[in-house]
């Protein structure tokens, strides 16, 4: 039955509903985000890119803008109507990946990917935060398991719907087939914005939570010249230099908003950046997504260069081993963590460790393979590995931050794990391949990050549990 309290919706009903709406979005976030993996040696061919610029376009103008953007919008999203940054999001997300179809050259490619970075970091930390309220206490490490299979689908699905549309325009003089591709992966978010402008937000704010403090202009300023500038530079001048201004640049942003997060708002501050669980949490899966989005990357384009299989089979095969594993790694990853914890307090942070290791382990095999069959096998087994930890990630995130700064808390986690992963990651691996001319030995120096991972997370799992 539904009743109506505070002008929100508090029915089971709705809330599932909702949760399920948010898990399609979610799905459609990274398929696209990670459909340019499978379009890479088609793009690179048709606009003639090295594998640095392909991994400064599909992570680093992607990442950096994401990041800086998710600061404001995470504020935002514990002072408004977190559903309705989640549909706009969505519109802007969307709309933008669609105009990536036209880019006559690498510049307007760079523009289309900050602009799906927009949308995205509209959307993703409301979307996070309204899920872990849902969810609720006691299931949370499970329904956040359940929500990032999501991130598994979309980029299986981004593969599949990828690899399918190339293989079927492989001949196609009227339009190439990664132009189709971003056409097709625009259509779903605009789908999922619909189905949820038919609800109304859920929960309201408790009445024991402080009121937030004003966010000023300050903020939405600053992170808007920095997003702007990092487009810019990554349109018109050569990623070696442009990235890695483009990273000082926001994490000189990021300095600056802590400091002031510190003096404004000093219940947001201590309940994020000021506890070390925090602090230890960024540095840990920030090393742990430096390493995971590089392979998630180029490995699909180093099966297409070292087996030489077309397109559409790797898309298909590979693709399917995304969903299947990452969805098996992940629901298996949330009910183990949560029994683990029921044991030991920080349970959720060493089923994270152990998927980490067994997800090295996982691509150091692959690389080793002399054949495609032997690849398959250790790409799944690394998918599933990598949905181990993902979902506890969410979940250890959200037993650390208080419910009423879970927006800002989000915010903080994927500036900084956005900068210095995805959007290092994938640059430093292209950039390693063009100069060893190596991309197996590469992924295997990406791989180093996961030591700084192991030892945070240790140190993350001996801290006494917040209270």
């Amino acid at each position: 039955m539904r009743t109506q309290m505070g002008g929100c919706l508090r029915s089971s009903g709705a809330r599932v509903a909702i949760f399920i709406g948010l898990c399609w979005l979610y799905a459609c976030l990274h398929l696209v985000r990670e459909i340019p993996g499978i379009l890479a040696q088609s793009v690179k061919a048709d606009l003639v890119l090295s594998d640095q610029q392909l991994g400064a376009l599909t992570a680093s103008a992607f990442s950096i803008v994401y990041a800086l953007l998710g600061l404001y919008f995470g504020r935002l999203a514990d002072r408004v109507d977190r559903l309705l940054l989640v549909r706009l999001g969505a519109w802007v997300w969307s709309l933008t990946c669609l105009a990536g179809a036209w880019a006559p050259a690498y510049a307007w490619l760079v523009a289309s990917r900050g602009g799906v970075a927009l949308g995205q970091a509209i959307a993703t930390p409301a979307a996070i935060s309204l899920m872990a309220e849902l969810a609720g206490d006691r299931y949370r490490a499970r329904g956040a398991s359940i929500f990032v299979t999501g991130a598994f689908v979309g980029a299986g699905a981004a593969a599949i719907l990828g690899g399918a549309i190339l293989g079927y325009l492989e001949h196609s003089i009227a339009w190439t087939g990664w132009r189709v591709a971003l056409l097709a992966a625009g259509v779903p978010g605009i789908v999922g914005a619909i189905y949820l402008g038919g609800w109304r937000q859920p929960l309201a704010p408790r009445a024991t939570d402080p009121p937030p403090a004003r966010i000023g202009l300050g903020l939405p300023v600053a992170v808007c010249a920095a997003s702007a500038c990092t487009i810019i530079m990554q349109m018109y001048r050569p990623p070696t230099w442009s990235v890695p201004l483009s990273t000082v640049l926001a994490l000189l942003v990021a300095l600056g908003w802590a400091r002031n997060l510190r003096r404004t708002d000093r219940p947001a501050y201590q309940a994020t950046l000021g506890q070390q669980s925090f602090r230890w949490l960024l540095v840990s899966f920030a090393a742990v997504l430096f390493m995971d989005v590089a392979a998630s990357f180029w490995l699909i384009p180093y099966a297409q260069r070292q087996f030489n299989i077309p397109a559409a089979s790797a898309g298909v095969q590979l693709g399917a081993l995304m969903i299947a594993g990452g969805i098996a790694g992940t629901l298996l990853g949330g009910w183990i963590a949560d029994r683990w914890r029921r044991v030991d307090s920080s349970g959720r942070v060493w089923t994270a460790l152990v998927a980490v290791l067994l997800e090295v382990i996982a691509i150091v095999t692959a690389l080793a393979q002399p054949h495609y069959n032997g690849f398959t096998v250790a790409f799944a087994a690394f998918c599933i590995a990598s949905g181990g930890w993902t979902g506890v990630a969410a979940a250890v995130a959200m037993d650390i931050v208080p419910a009423a700064h879970r927006g800002t808390g989000t915010a903080a986690y994927f500036l900084v794990t956005t900068l210095l992963g995805p959007g290092l990651g994938p640059f430093m691996v292209g950039l390693a391949s063009d100069m060893l001319g190596s991309l197996a030995a590469a992924l295997v120096l990406g791989c180093g990050a996961s030591v700084v991972a192991a030892v945070a997370l240790v140190r993350l799992g001996r801290l006494p549990p917040p209270r």
